[in-house]
């Protein structure tokens, strides 16, 4: 158990069961022990990693809307998505990054914390093969220090459902990179394009969260950006 995540769970007024809580903790601990080996993360520091890693991806939690499954591109060592799947035991999550060392530590993670509701696939976005997925109809994808969000809008195109959201997880930079995106959000079929500003509970770092519709529901894209 870690004080401090306990208590920036109450400043961001996030509530998680007590084995929830336990299974958070000692995910973040298994990523910091591997970091060791190889590289997951920049961050070494415990309590920094539960504040940069752990709160910050469950800040999503209000956002999900009752959704059945997500997708979490380029997820790394598993963020946003493994915290998601551990706070909610119902909510699919299909965690997808290219880098095979990424990749083996979350499936370690599934392992250990017997995830039935992980799937973790190893590939490129660009490169994602039918079959891995159902192309046109998963409600929510997100994605967390992937790409530029032009990037991000072009590869969750092919697999959002109409009227499924993207959810692009930046720092200061999202505003302006919502607005270098405008013309190309237009063209894909997105709409209702909103940014949401909030800041982590304990170094007050700003955070900004990029929110978009696909409203076309004949446009499925060639999954190329």
């Amino acid at each position: 158990m870690s004080d401090s995540f306990i208590e920036g769970l109450s400043r961001l007024e996030l509530q998680l069961s007590e084995k929830a809580i336990k299974e958070e903790i000692r995910f973040l601990d298994e990523l910091l022990r591997w970091n060791q080996r190889i590289n997951l993360t920049s961050i070494r520091n415990r309590d920094e990693a539960i504040e940069k890693h752990l709160l910050d991806s469950l800040l999503l939690l209000p956002h999900l809307h009752n959704a059945k499954q997500i997708i979490d591109m380029g997820s790394g060592g598993g963020l946003p998505g493994i915290p998601l799947a551990i706070a909610l035991p119902t909510l699919q999550v299909v965690s997808i990054d290219s880098v095979g060392k990424k990749i083996n530590f979350q499936k370690h993670i599934k392992r250990l914390l017997q995830l039935d509701n992980l799937t973790v696939v190893q590939s490129r976005m660009e490169d994602l093969e039918l079959g891995a997925l159902d192309r046109g109809k998963c409600d929510l994808i997100v994605s967390r220090a992937f790409s530029s969000l032009e990037t991000s809008l072009y590869c969750a195109l092919p697999w959002l459902k109409s009227g499924g959201r993207l959810l692009v997880m930046k720092g200061p930079e999202g505003r302006n990179e919502l607005k270098t995106a405008e013309a190309t959000i237009g063209s894909l079929g997105f709409t209702d394009p909103t940014i949401l500003t909030y800041h982590l509970p304990f170094s007050q770092a700003e955070r900004q969260l990029i929110v978009l519709r696909k409203q076309n529901p004949d446009f499925i894209g060639d999954n190329k950006s």
